[in-house]
């Protein structure tokens, strides 16, 4: 028998400039200022699903931090077209099984409660709606709770900002809007 030292290794991939690199490109390309392409998010997901094959658990990880950081940067942005993409990404991985899903699925959930508390544009607010009932259909019981809280509080912020508005009319003809 050999020594410790010749003992067989097994190769483990690690996270690269290309993984970072190829990610960046694929988060770029939905946050474009036109409609992205169709086959972007798909992109996305097979990415993110190829990673999780490949890489190690701890490379793996820093690879969905990395991920998880440029989403952020993304809902934090000020250009529409940002707040977007990173929504768009979020609804393309809700249902992407990886090792770290109840972590994956409430950093989601967090992401989607600040935009509804911060965004007022209504294109994010429509796509921030679908990509919450997308995780609602997809958690389950999981994530029930946490949707029932955040339809309430979306309605409350509406009703708060009708009253404040002085014009019970107009109150009554946004909320039946949204």
């Amino acid at each position: 028998m050999g020594s410790s030292s010749q003992a067989i290794r097994y190769p483990v991939a690690t996270i690269g400039s290309g993984n970072i690199d190829a990610l960046n490109r694929v988060l770029a390309d939905l946050c474009t200022k036109s409609n992205p392409k169709d086959g972007d998010a798909l992109t996305l997901r097979r990415l993110v699903e190829k990673e999780a094959r490949d890489l190690s658990g701890e490379a793996f990880a820093h690879f969905m931090d990395h991920l998880y950081e440029r989403i952020t940067t993304f809902l934090n942005s000020n250009e529409v077209f940002e707040n977007l993409g990173a929504l768009r990404a979020i609804d393309e991985l809700i249902d992407v099984t990886i090792s770290e899903n109840t972590s994956k699925v409430a950093k989601f959930s967090n992401y989607m409660r600040a935009a509804f508390e911060i965004k007022r544009d209504p294109e994010i607010l429509v796509l921030d709606s679908k990509v919450l009932g997308h995780q609602a259909r997809f958690g389950g019981a999981m994530t029930a709770d946490e949707v029932e809280r955040q339809v309430c509080s979306v309605l409350m912020l509406q009703i708060l900002d009708c009253l404040t508005s002085g014009s019970q009319l107009f109150c009554i003809f946004r909320l039946k809007l949204h």
